[in-house]
């Protein structure tokens, strides 16, 4: 049996102030999935000792990726773990020790040649931070963990320090004084998959016209799909190990993760009818269900083995429960990718969608069991958005001029693009009732662009004003990419040439701008972001959400800060 993958922790619903939970997840080569591997999940405290009334239950099979035929071929197990809140913060380690009969534990080495096994044995102890009693958890946020081409994958392996971002999120963790992470929010581009398309028959498919793309006659080869799930596995297995970047925060902190375009690959949404091409929808269903296994923690069907996923059949939205003393704060993350294709009308005409219908029924009813509960306690609700709803815009004129360049996916991925522009008006004006109906502070964390940034969105309807306030507004804060570079000077300077991002006039009374990231309207270096709520520091105030941007070689003094209206039992 040897370690694959892993481990990696997974959020939960946190409906007691008590206790903390979450998931932890191996995978696991030469492992039977009817057969729980004799591993024991042991937590000690900083001083050795066991800790007392921390529960494991026994391992269960998530992800059956046995039959591939892959040196990646393995079983992904889970363990759910329940851990006793106390008075203070504090700090736990775990590890995983062979039971009675278990050989010599030893892991994969994917990132060096020839997938190098070495020892994994007791000495692999991964520290976790338990909140408070009552408490809410301080999370980071982070997009973009990777390069959509080997160029720009070169350059940053040549950096001095390739993964400066991870490391110092990781010291963060470590360091007593700054309280550590308990939650790690992923905004999308967890992985860049862009890599795969240069995988043959991939390579031929891509020659030929887009007639015969299309045509169903000209489908992949036998076992494609198959080919393709091992290659999205062993590209996790790749990306997601090693000493550096992502897999030693993935070890400590629980996380939650939405997907975006290069989790796929790069443009997945805004590729038109060719999404609709049975080689695409091989490859759509290989990354959906290695983004199951790895980003969601499990594959969603029963029998927890790959079975084909079609594009919009269903959709990856999350939601996540915090309770706190004096406040409770709720993550709804979006998938913006699952049911982002050409829909055909009944009148004939075609029109592009970012969520799909399904989709837009789990979010309304999420939002009417959210609010029966309005104005009782303070509350925040943190969304994440792959994509910013407020960013630079690009107009028809100039999307149409890039419908020929490889710019032209870029401009329809966005919010802001004129193909999604009521799509967009009706998720702010969703948030602002949401906000409204129940008494809550919205905001909106995103990535994808590549850069830090702010946006605001404010309305003077009467309908979107909460109680207590003057006028509504949701913050939007944006922060890309932890891995992947910035654009050069000319390349951003150019970008903004050709879009507007001035005061944007939108119908229901609102309106998006843009604010300032510091001394400058963006953030153009490598980014992460850490979030808190700060308990009330009075009777008269309320608890507050920080935001701060962690910036790869500047030290930031602003925050964006969130404060939820006032609660209606203090309202005069």
């Amino acid at each position: 049996m040897k370690k694959l993958l892993g481990p990696m922790l997974y959020a939960r619903n946190q409906p007691s102030e008590d206790t903390w939970s979450f998931f932890v997840n191996l995978y696991l080569s030469d492992s039977d999935p009817a057969r729980p591997p004799p591993l024991r999940l042991r937590f000690q405290g900083l001083d050795g000792v066991e800790v007392a009334g921390a529960v494991s239950t026994p391992p269960t099979s998530v992800a059956d990726f046995s039959s591939l035929n892959s040196p990646a071929a393995g079983v992904l197990w889970r363990w759910e773990v329940t851990l006793t809140r106390e008075a203070t913060p504090r700090r736990v380690t775990y590890r995983f020790e062979p039971g009675e009969g278990c050989a010599a534990l030893e892991q994969v080495d994917f990132s060096s040649r020839g997938h190098a096994v070495k020892p994994w044995g007791e000495e692999d102890v991964k520290t976790v931070v338990v909140p408070a009693k009552g408490a809410l958890p301080r999370a980071a946020f982070f997009s973009c963990n990777g390069a959509s081409d080997a160029k720009t994958w070169g350059s940053v392996m040549r950096m001095k320090r390739p993964f400066g971002c991870w490391a110092d999120m990781l010291a963060q963790h470590e360091e007593p004084r700054e309280g550590g992470f308990e939650l790690l929010l992923g905004g999308g581009d967890q992985v860049y998959a862009d890599s795969l398309l240069d995988h043959e028959p991939l390579v031929e498919f891509r020659k030929r016209e887009l007639e015969q793309k299309l045509n169903r006659d000209f489908g992949p080869p036998p076992g494609f799909h198959e080919e393709m799930v091992a290659r999205y596995v062993e590209l996790y297995c790749e990306r997601w190990s090693g000493s550096a970047g992502i897999a030693p925060v993935l070890a400590r902190v629980p996380g939650l993760f939405t997907w975006d375009d290069h989790d796929i690959f790069d443009g997945w949404g805004s590729h038109e009818s060719l999404q609709s091409c049975e080689w695409f929808e091989s490859i759509y269903s290989a990354a959906a269900l290695a983004f199951e296994a790895f980003q969601l923690g499990e594959l969603k069907t029963a029998e927890k083995k790959p079975a084909k996923r079609r594009p919009c059949d269903a959709h990856y939205l999350q939601t996540l429960h915090f309770v706190g003393t004096e406040c409770d704060v709720d993550l709804v993350a979006l998938d913006l990718r699952s049911g982002r294709t050409y829909r055909k009308q009944v009148n004939g005409k075609m029109a592009h969608e970012v969520m799909s219908a399904g989709q837009w029924d789990t979010l309304d009813a999420w939002r009417q069991e959210h609010g029966k509960d309005a104005g009782k306690k303070s509350r925040h609700v943190i969304v994440l958005s792959s994509i910013p709803l407020v960013h630079l815009r690009f107009g028809p004129s100039v999307e149409t001029l890039g419908g020929d360049t490889a710019l032209h996916d870029d401009m329809l991925d966005q919010w802001e693009s004129v193909a999604h522009r009521g799509e967009r008006i009706r998720l702010m004006v969703d948030l602002l009732q949401l906000a409204k109906v129940s008494h809550c502070a919205v905001t909106v964390v995103s990535g994808d662009v590549h850069v830090g940034a702010r946006g605001l969105i404010r309305s003077r309807n009467p309908e979107h004003i909460p109680a207590g306030l003057a006028e509504a507004a949701i913050e939007q804060v944006t922060s890309s990419g932890i891995v992947h570079p910035p654009p050069n000077i000319l390349q951003f300077m150019g970008m903004r040439l050709l879009s507007e991002e001035s005061v944007d006039d939108l119908p229901s009374y609102m309106q998006t701008e843009m604010l300032p990231v510091g001394k400058s309207r963006y953030l153009r270096e490598r980014n992460w972001l850490s979030l808190k709520v700060e308990p009330a520091r009075s009777k008269v105030s309320r608890p507050k959400l920080w935001l701060r941007w962690e910036a790869e070689h500047t030290s930031l003094s602003m925050q964006v800060v969130v404060e939820p209206p006032p609660l209606v039992s203090t309202q005069t």
